[in-house]
């Protein structure tokens, strides 16, 4: 009874060993797939939509692993993707192996026969990983082959019933993203997000023509990101429009939860200013994705930090005493105000200069090179 005690408790070990690793996975691949979408004209509204969702689901109380769509299936796909590309070292080994035979013994056979070798060994591989995905798509599948089975996983997929129920389980995949909530989420926060800092944005443009649109500018901008993380997750949360005008709600989550929203407000800002620095210089196209890794991890936190907070303001049933009020509000002033200052000095370090007070990726597509 003991033995079996003992192996059913590392039965439980290796289990959640697993979805540690697929955690794991599925946090990477969702960084670099938001990063790359982030750099990319139009599908940045998904990027920014899936910031919101994770944050509006944080916001109406859903488990945390529930908040993140397809965190499973991403999962699946960054051990797939890893997998693959460990194994493609084999044929890209044989390759560069036929490529050096070709320059020593151009007139030999040993060239060439590399060659087909490694176009073999990566349709084989290619068949395995195919086999590996079947089976569910974790990295021990497709680092460990198992050519019976996985033949009898190819088999069953050229038949009409393997087929079908392949189709069914890779339609259910895709529709577990819910990309139509995401995108209308993205495009209602973007839209929520211009409606509010457009005013006091172009103050602060014109600060620099006069000193008193600088002084305008710094205070309403302040004004503003005091609320609009909230409500952009109100407008995510509610998919209406007109809940970016839900001002009384974000009151009274922060009269709720006044050090809770407080602390939210100045992860978003501590996190969103060190960002601004990879704008002063040009990056080249091709790798714009990769300060986007940089930004989605650190503006996914800050949303999901921005949902509990809301959550918590919204669950009490009256406002806190006024002395935590007061201590919330102390916390947060200063910290608008200086992110209000900070945005209005990039605009000199920017490569883009004043252009840059409009990309502001706290509220907006989290990747800053929004100009191509």
């Amino acid at each position: 009874m003991a033995a079996g005690h003992i192996r059913a408790m590392l039965w439980l070990g290796l289990a959640r060993l697993q979805r540690g690793i697929d955690g794991v996975f599925g946090g990477i691949a969702l960084v670099v797939g938001l990063s790359i979408l982030a750099s990319l004209p139009v599908l940045q509204i998904v990027s920014l939509g899936y910031l919101l969702v994770a944050g509006a689901r944080v916001a109406r109380g859903d488990r945390l692993r529930d908040c993140v769509p397809g965190l499973a299936l991403l999962g699946r796909l960054g051990a797939i993707a890893l997998g693959l590309w460990l194994l493609l070292w084999i044929p890209r080994l044989l390759a560069s192996l036929a490529r050096d035979a070709s320059l020593i013994d151009p007139d030999g056979a040993t060239g060439s026969t590399l060659h087909g070798l490694s176009i073999g060994v990566a349709l084989l591989l290619g068949l395995h990983a195919l086999a590996a995905a079947a089976r569910g798509g974790r990295l021990r599948y497709m680092l460990l082959p198992r050519p019976r089975h996985e033949f009898a996983v190819l088999a069953a997929l050229c038949s009409r019933d393997g087929y079908c129920r392949a189709r069914d389980a890779v339609w259910a995949a895709w529709v577990s993203l819910e990309l139509g909530t995401i995108i209308r989420s993205g495009v209602l926060g973007f839209v929520a997000a211009v409606v509010w800092l457009l005013v006091p944005t172009t103050l602060l443009a014109l600060g620099s023509r006069a000193p008193i649109f600088a002084v305008l500018g710094t205070v309403t901008m302040a004004m503003v990101v005091f609320y609009l993380p909230f409500l952009q997750l109100r407008v995510a949360h509610e998919q209406r429009l007109a809940a970016l005008m839900d001002l009384e709600t974000v009151r009274r989550a922060h009269a709720g939860a006044p050090l809770a929203t407080a602390m939210a407000l100045m992860l978003t800002v501590s996190f969103t200013l060190p960002l601004y620095l990879l704008k002063i210089e040009l990056i080249p196209a091709e790798a714009t994705w990769l300060p986007g890794v940089l930004f989605v991890a650190l503006m996914l936190p800050a949303r999901l930090v921005c949902g509990w907070a809301l959550r918590r303001g919204l669950a009490r049933s009256g406002p806190r005493p006024r002395g935590w009020r007061v201590l919330g509000r102390l916390l947060v002033v200063p910290v608008v105000v200086a992110y209000a200052v900070i945005l209005y000095f990039t605009q000199y370090l920017s490569w883009y200069g004043t252009w840059s007070l409009y990309e502001q990726h706290a509220f907006l597509p989290p990747v800053p090179f929004l100009t191509p």
